[in-house]
């Protein structure tokens, strides 16, 4: 049976978007520290916005990981995949509509992000299954990989407009 956001979940969702909302500022709050740098968005490119969603997904994750403690592979496994999927989600329908439109809009943007968070719990939820006999060792890495690759392009942006600030 496909469940969009089991009971269970919602308040961990709510708060991944109170997070991400609060994230944006965060860097700027900080006196720009470049600690907060690699957990936040830094300037206005699509890949630093990622960020929103990533970050308070892992921490609310792993706080939810702890309280319930479901089985670990199929529980990190998902919402890795399910965060994978998410983060794409907002890349794909940013770049549709502003490329559709010739131009983005703050409200549709913010209106992106919760709809991916709420993607992103949604797959987390349906996907678990999936990763039944995963090696945790392997999903560790991934996760691991993840967030190295965040932290990467935030201190060397390829030039190419997915890094680019708008």
């Amino acid at each position: 049976m496909i469940r969009i956001i089991p009971r269970q979940s919602f308040p961990y969702m709510i708060v991944t978007m109170i997070l991400g909302t609060l994230n944006h500022f965060l860097y700027d709050w900080s006196g720009k520290n470049p600690v907060i740098a690699l957990f936040t968005p830094v300037n206005e490119s699509v890949w630093e916005h990622m960020k929103l969603l990533f970050f308070p997904f892992l921490l609310l994750s792993l706080i939810e990981y702890i309280i319930r403690r479901p089985d670990r592979a199929r529980f990190f496994g998902s919402r890795l995949f399910a965060v994978w999927c998410g983060m794409l989600f907002i890349i794909m329908l940013f770049y549709g509509y502003s490329g559709a439109i010739g131009k983005s809009f703050v409200l549709i943007d913010i209106l992106l992000y919760y709809l991916g968070v709420i993607i992103t719990y949604s797959l987390s939820a349906n996907t678990e299954r999936l990763f039944h006999g995963t090696s945790i060792l392997t999903i560790f890495l991934w996760w691991t990989g993840s967030t190295l690759l965040l932290f990467l392009f935030t201190c060397f942006p390829p030039e190419i407009p997915l890094f680019i600030s708008a």
